[in-house]
């Protein structure tokens, strides 16, 4: 049986290995970079909504926040996802601190609030995810570390 295989009790057609990273594995680490930072956004703005002591409702202030994840989450998804992809020397600590700038200007429209409280846990969040949540890099087969 040439080309087969017996993996798991199962007969499986053996594929070679082309020395890259597996579409499958990039793409998990992608979907998690993604999901990781909508539910670090979202309880962001649960707690925002939570503290702003505000006339506006709770349902008002995380309407806001769905609004403000056009401007501020899909920017910091789509750079966390190009510089994840392309980053391949750099170590992961510089490249998480390097990355923490960006992401937190792209919290700029809250600057005139009316209140602090979403402007500073925003600028929490982008700072949390940059430094600590965000799976780096994205195609680990690529990366080599630069000796220091």
């Amino acid at each position: 049986m040439d080309g087969w295989e017996v993996r798991f009790g199962m007969l499986t057609r053996d594929r070679e290995s082309s020395g890259g990273p597996g579409v499958r594995r990039v793409l998990e680490r992608v979907g998690r970079c993604v999901l990781t930072y909508v539910a670090l956004y979202a309880v962001t703005w649960v707690v925002v909504a939570l503290v702003t002591s505000s006339d506006d409702s709770y349902t008002d202030v995380m309407w806001l926040g769905l609004g403000m994840f056009v401007i501020t989450g899909i920017p910091t998804v789509l750079l966390a996802l190009l510089a994840g992809l392309v980053h391949r020397r750099m170590d992961v600590t510089r490249f998480r601190a390097a990355l923490a700038f960006p992401m937190v200007f792209f919290a700029w429209p809250l600057v005139g609030a009316n209140y602090p409280q979403p402007l500073v846990l925003q600028v929490l969040c982008q700072i949390a995810f940059a430094a600590y949540l965000m799976p780096t890099p994205l195609v680990p087969e690529k990366w080599k570390a630069q000796p220091q």
